[in-house]
C-alpha cells in the first residue's frame, strides 16, 4: 500500500462563472493561458503525489480527452492520473464513490477549480505527524466573520468546533468556552484541500453525509475523532464569478501566487508563449501574458494585467487593459477594452468599447457598439 493518493474533485458546473462555462466546466477555464485543472494536477505531482485521481461530471468528457491528450506518460513521468465520471451528490460523496481507486494510507483531496501555493509537502507532513484522522487547510483572512465562519483551536492546531457560517447563538456559546489554552478565529478559511487517513472511507459508507465542510468535520467533532487545522498564509482564490477570475489572471501577472507564475517564456514581466506578429508603434505594458499565434496591427497598446489568448488579432490603434482574452478572437480597429473577459471565438467589430463586460463564446458585436457591465449570453449578436 503507498502512503499517499490524491483525488481532485473536478465535476463542479461553474454556475457562478456563466457564461464562461456555458461550453466548457469550470476547471478547462484558462488562468493566463492555463487551464486551472493543470495547476491543481502540477500542485500534487510537485508533491511527488504518484497516484491521482479526478472525479468528473459536468462536461466530463470534455474534460477527460483534455486531460488524456495533455497529461502525457512523458508529462506524468511516473505519476498515475486516472479519471471518473459521476453522479455525485456533494464533495464527500464524491470521494465515497472513489474509494475503490484509491488503495493508499493517506489521501489529499484537492479541487480542480482553485489556484493556490499552498505548501503542499508541509501540509503533508502536518497531517502525517499530528496523526489526526482528517487535517484542514487553512488560511487568513480579512473579511467579516459572517462570510467564512469560526474554528475553535488549541495551539497544537487541533480542532474543537468548526463552523461554517454559525448562528449568532452558536457564536456566542462558543465564545464562552473557559478553556484558556482554546482560540477562537473569527478570521480564517477554510481553502478546500484536505488530507485523511484511509479511515475515513468507511465512515462515509457508514454515513449519508454529503458535504465535507457542512457535515463531514462536524461528524468527526462530535464522535471525537481529531481534527487538525493545517494554518498558513498562502495564495489561494477560487476564482468562482467573473470579478474573482479577473483578480486570478492579475495576481498570477503580479506573482502574487509565486511559484506558480503565467506560461510562456518571461521577458521582464511579458510572457510569452509563442511569436508575436506585430505592426508598428506597438506598446506592451508589464505584466502582460501572450499565448501562440498572437497579431497585432499598427498602434495597438496592450496596457498592464491584460491576458491575450492563442489565434487572437486586435487592429490598429486598439487598446486592451487589465482584460483576459481567450482564443480565436478577432478584436476590430479603435476599440477599447478594459476590466473585461471576451471568451473563445468571438468577433468584435471597429470603436467598440467594453468596460466590465464579459462576452460569452461565438459572440458577435457590431462597430461602434458600447458595453458597460453586462454580460453577453452565449452566441450573442449586438
Amino acid at each position: 500500500m503507498r502512503d499517499w493518493s490524491a483525488i481532485i474533485l473536478a465535476g463542479g458546473k461553474g454556475k457562478r462563472l456563466m457564461p464562461l462555462t456555458s461550453l466548457i466546466p469550470k476547471p478547462l477555464v484558462k488562468v493566463t493561458n492555463v487551464p486551472m485543472i493543470d495547476y491543481s494536477i502540477a500542485h500534487l505531482v510537485y508533491a511527488d503525489i504518484k497516484h491521482i485521481v479526478v472525479a468528473l461530471a459536468y462536461k466530463g468528457n470534455l474534460l477527460k480527452d483534455y486531460l488524456k491528450k495533455t497529461w502525457s506518460r512523458d508529462r506524468l513521468g511516473d505519476v498515475e492520473l486516472e479519471y471518473e465520471i459521476q453522479d455525485s451528490k456533494g464533495t464527500a460523496d464524491a470521494y465515497r464513490l472513489l474509494t475503490n481507486y484509491v488503495d493508499s494510507k493517506n489521501v489529499v483531496v484537492s479541487m480542480g477549480d482553485l489556484v493556490t501555493n499552498l505548501p503542499m509537502k508541509q501540509f503533508m507532513t502536518f497531517h502525517s505527524n499530528k496523526d489526526g484522522i482528517a487535517t484542514i487547510s487553512m488560511k487568513t483572512v480579512e473579511s467579516h466573520i459572517s462570510q467564512y465562519g469560526v474554528v475553535l483551536l488549541d495551539k497544537n492546531r487541533k480542532i474543537y468546533l468548526f463552523l461554517e457560517k454559525p448562528a449568532p447563538m452558536e457564536l456566542y456559546v462558543s465564545s464562552m468556552s473557559q478553556r484558556a489554552d482554546l482560540f477562537l478565529h473569527t478570521n480564517i478559511i477554510n481553502t478546500g484541500i484536505y488530507c485523511f487517513k484511509k479511515e475515513i472511507d468507511s465512515i462515509l459508507h457508514e454515513t449519508n453525509i454529503m458535504d465535507f465542510g457542512g457535515e463531514v468535520f462536524p461528524y468527526l467533532l462530535e464522535n471525537g475523532y481529531n481534527l487538525y487545522g493545517f494554518v498558513k498564509n498562502y495564495y489561494w482564490m477560487d476564482a468562482g464569478n467573473s470579478t474573482t477570475y479577473l483578480w486570478t489572471n492579475w495576481d498570477l501577472l503580479r506573482k502574487y501566487a509565486w511559484p506558480i507564475l503565467p506560461n510562456g517564456v518571461d521577458y521582464d514581466g511579458i510572457y510569452v508563449m509563442g511569436v508575436i506578429n506585430s505592426g508598428q508603434n506597438i506598446i506592451i505594458d508589464k505584466p502582460t501574458c501572450f499565448g501562440e499565434f498572437v497579431q497585432l496591427e499598427n498602434r495597438v497598446r496592450i496596457k498592464e494585467l491584460s491576458s491575450i489568448g492563442q489565434n487572437v488579432i486586435i487592429g490598429e490603434d486598439s487598446m486592451i487593459e487589465k482584460s483576459v482574452l481567450w482564443d480565436n478572437i478577432k478584436i476590430g480597429a479603435g476599440c477599447i477594452i478594459t476590466e473585461s473577459i471576451v471568451c473563445n471565438d468571438c468577433d468584435i467589430g471597429d470603436n467598440v468599447v467594453l468596460e466590465k463586460a464579459v462576452v460569452a463564446p461565438n459572440c458577435k458585436i457590431s462597430s461602434n457598439s458600447q458595453i458597460r457591465n453586462q454580460a453577453l449570453e452565449l452566441g450573442s449578436t449586438r
